[in-house]
């Protein structure tokens, strides 16, 4: 026992020493890797998870804060580094998010599938994710997506998102919810003035570097290139002022009178730089949005009514007033054309809906599916080439056949649903939800949508465990009066 206890002595002496020295020959490789480019991208990858994966063990809800404060900011880092580093698609800060969030996954499918922990709040919706998540791990291995590489790259895409309805049924509750429409509101107003500031003054000339090496030509509107902000992509840009844009508004419906003023200023602002932005689809479904988000906000039907009426004449005097601005610029112009005659010749909406159809009907085809990375920038990336139908539900038909889309059809039917209900009640968390949904419709699944899709999937969530506990209680109070 005493030998024991003296060796036992020794090694909590070496414990400091030893650390030291891991330190220092991590330091030195990390500043031996730093002279070269190729590293670098790598070491500021490791350099976010680190924290973040360490963080997520003692508290996962400020690791899950911390992610969706990076994912808006992570293409402007891609971008800043392309001086010194080059540039690459085969980005490791990519996978800063999946790496992180597939860690969280792998714990909760421990827990729940090995350990067999109940599932907490089950529910038909949550049911249908988890089918749906196992058909997409299975298309992974579909040959017909050209090579093995394409799948395990959709995960990225059609995976992850989906996982953050996981965590945010662990682990958002109403408070943590508001504190991430708040991060979300204050990043969209930032993304908001810097997305401006490349309307007047044009890109910074890393961000030119970006687009020559990228060739991203979608930027392109009439020869002038469209803001982007901090984003990945004009869409997912636009897709986030929405975000912001719906959030801000619903302040102004129901929050205290201090607040309405700051809402009102930051929904002004918002809707100007998402016009700016000139994506004619998102500027029309986030105007729907607002517009139902305004009728549930008032409980009364004869109140409902009166919003009803003053919501359609606001629109009007909006739909006037945007026939009248000067079109000089390209950007302006673009929007302008499309949204007073939504079918005309410029009109890309006939397209858009045209490829929705084809997408399904392609899916239906092919019932097996062409492989979870078919629909993403991965199939272009490892098999040269990419069939995509602009819109989430069409995409996923053709990547996962005909069961993958039925699935994801019954979800999204049945959280629409949801939402609807629970913001018939007026209350602002829901209203924000269904506002957001309606916002970003049939684009919950779009690939590049970094930002944008894991805070969908996280409403998502905390709308499906909080309406099954709603659902629960109900039926508790019906069995008890049956008694």
């Amino acid at each position: 026992m005493d030998l024991i206890a003296f060796r036992m002595l020794n090694l909590k002496r070496l414990k400091w020493p030893l650390t030291a020295a891991v330190f220092m020959l991590a330091g030195l490789s990390v500043g031996y890797l730093a002279h070269d480019p190729d590293y670098i991208r790598l070491l500021a990858a490791a350099a976010i998870i680190l924290p973040i994966a360490a963080l997520g063990r003692k508290s996962p809800q400020a690791a899950l804060i911390m992610l969706l404060v990076y994912l808006p900011f992570m293409s402007f880092l891609r971008r800043l580094l392309i001086p010194i580093a080059g540039w690459s698609s085969l980005d490791p800060l990519l996978l800063v998010a999946p790496v992180t969030v597939l860690l969280f996954f792998s714990g909760w499918l421990y827990r729940t599938y090995l350990l067999r922990e109940p599932i907490r709040d089950e529910s038909f919706l949550f049911k249908c994710v988890r089918w749906m998540l196992l058909v997409d791990v299975l298309q992974i291995f579909n040959p017909l997506q050209g090579s093995i590489l394409t799948g395990i790259a959709g995960v990225i895409f059609w995976v992850v998102p989906v996982v953050f309805m996981i965590l945010s049924r662990e682990y958002v509750d109403e408070k943590l919810l508001k504190r991430i429409f708040a991060v979300a509101l204050v990043i969209g107003i930032l993304s908001a003035a810097y997305g401006y500031k490349q309307f007047l003054l044009g890109y910074s000339f890393f961000e030119k570097l970006w687009v020559e090496q990228s060739g991203y030509t979608a930027l392109m509107v009439y020869g002038t290139i469209r803001p982007v902000s901090f984003f990945a992509s004009g869409a997912e840009y636009g897709y986030y002022l929405a975000i912001a844009l719906v959030i801000s508004w619903v302040c102004v419906l129901r929050a205290k009178p201090p607040l309405k003023l700051v809402g009102l200023a930051a929904s002004v602002f918002l809707y100007i730089n998402l016009f700016i932005e000139s994506a004619r689809g998102v500027i029309v479904a986030a105007t729907v949005a607002l517009f139902v988000v305004t009728i549930l906000s008032v409980r009364k039907t004869a109140h409902r009514v009166a919003a009803s009426l003053i919501s359609l004449m606001a629109l009007g005097v909006l739909f006037a007033g945007i026939s009248l601005l000067n079109t000089s610029n390209d950007l302006i112009r673009h929007s302008v054309e499309g949204l007073i005659d939504p079918f005309g010749e410029r009109s890309s909406a006939k397209g858009h809906f045209r490829l929705l159809g084809e997408g399904i009907w392609l899916g239906i085809q092919n019932p097996l599916g062409f492989g979870l990375g078919s629909t993403t920038i991965a199939g272009n990336q490892f098999s040269g080439q990419t069939i995509s139908s602009e819109a989430d539900i069409g995409n996923k038909f053709i990547a996962t056949g005909v069961l993958g889309g039925i699935l994801y059809f019954l979800i999204m039917v049945n959280v629409l649903i949801k939402a609807f209900r629970k913001a018939n009640a007026g209350d602002p968390v829901y209203l924000i939800i269904l506002g957001v949904l309606i916002a970003c419709g049939m684009q919950w699944l779009t690939g590049g949508h970094y930002a944008v899709l894991p805070l969908i999937w996280i409403m998502i969530g905390y709308l499906d465990k909080t309406s099954a506990r709603r659902l629960k209680h109900e039926n508790r109070m019906d069995w008890a009066h049956a008694q």
